[in-house]
């Protein structure tokens, strides 16, 4: 097993708000290790991106941020911003979603790429342009239009610039959040592919924030699956998708086109009025009595499988089909058998 690059230990992230205390992540221990691509998976409004913000320290001013983000033995948390800056784009490169907002529109895509070395480097303007254009190249756009301005670029074209600053500085650590969203099924493999291929080249981690748990499935290295602001489960992609532990991610599975295309039924809560018990069990077809009432703890299964789940904790597993066939299944595997 390799070591953890990133270690994340008891995260809370709260806001305040005019309404109360907002808890965008609760209880969060994560690690992501040398050379791993982690996923991280849930619905748009679970905690992804304030997750991958924390991380980076990027979020707003009225943001509570507690626990430990460790990177290489060194505790971000605790680090003052001018350090921290030293972090960002260096160790710790960030890929944003909808990159026609973060880009600036009055500066050209190469000047923008370039702005990094200046700043992190301290070369030339000459040689910033040159390091720009052979980014430009290694994500497949002619070095030539770094002179174009963002708009001149397709929706793929600009992913694939926003891969090019997020890797500019050869990161130990990418954190791409939602890249292929609103790409279509074509472009969407091939920035997933480049991403993962420039990824693996430099024996580099990344934490891919995503909602499409099928793409997912075919890059990263384990799975997290996150709601309503918590980790529900976690383990190796490959056993996580074969063989899930926590109904949400079997909702999540059997939403797929292959895999029935049935849409998770209810609507996931609202952060700042979180259901008693299990956050997911208004929603769960296999839910218990003590789901209502106590909340389940983040425990092991087996074989570094971890999940959030009473059905787990008290049954022993029951293989009701082959396990490459999800679709087919009628509840988890850790179904308790009859007495």
């Amino acid at each position: 097993m390799s070591s953890p690059l990133l270690s994340i230990e008891y995260l809370n992230v709260t806001f305040k708000t005019s309404k109360g205390p907002l808890k965008a992540n609760e209880g969060i221990s994560l690690e992501i290790r040398e050379g791993e691509t982690l996923g991280l998976i849930g619905e748009t409004g679970c905690g992804k991106t304030t997750l991958g913000k924390a991380i980076l320290r990027l979020l707003s001013g009225n943001a509570k941020i507690e626990g430990k983000i460790v990177y290489r033995d060194t505790d971000l948390l605790s680090l003052p911003e001018k350090k921290m800056r030293l972090f960002r784009g260096k160790e710790i490169g960030i890929m944003f979603q909808n990159p026609s907002a973060c880009l600036n529109p009055v500066l050209s895509t190469g000047r923008q790429i370039a702005e990094i070395y200046r700043y992190h480097e301290g070369v030339g303007k000459k040689e910033a342009e040159e390091k720009a254009g052979e980014m430009l190249e290694l994500v497949g756009i002619n070095s030539l239009r770094g002179h174009d301005y963002p708009h001149q670029f397709s929706g793929g074209m600009l992913q694939r610039v926003m891969v090019a600053i997020g890797l500019a500085l050869r990161p130990g650590l990418l954190i791409a959040d939602e890249p292929t969203k609103g790409l279509d099924t074509d472009t969407k493999v091939q920035i997933a592919e480049l991403i993962d291929g420039l990824i693996r080249r430099e024996n580099a981690s990344m934490l891919l924030i995503t909602h499409d748990l099928e793409l997912a499935g075919s890059f990263v290295d384990r799975i997290a699956v996150m709601y309503a602001g918590e980790i529900v489960e976690v383990g190796k992609a490959a056993e996580v998708i074969s063989n899930p532990k926590h109904p949400y991610t079997l909702d999540l599975l059997h939403s797929l086109p292959g895999k029935g295309f049935r849409t998770v039924s209810g609507q996931a809560p609202g952060l700042l009025s979180l259901p008693q018990g299990c956050r997911y069990h208004p929603r769960c077809s296999f839910r218990l009595e003590v789901c209502s009432q106590v909340h389940p703890a983040l425990r092991g299964f087996c074989d570094e499988h971890l999940t959030r789940c009473f059905l787990s904790e008290m049954g022993r597993r029951k293989e009701t089909a082959p396990r490459s066939s999800l679709t087919e299944q009628s509840a988890p595997s850790y179904v308790e058998e009859e007495a």
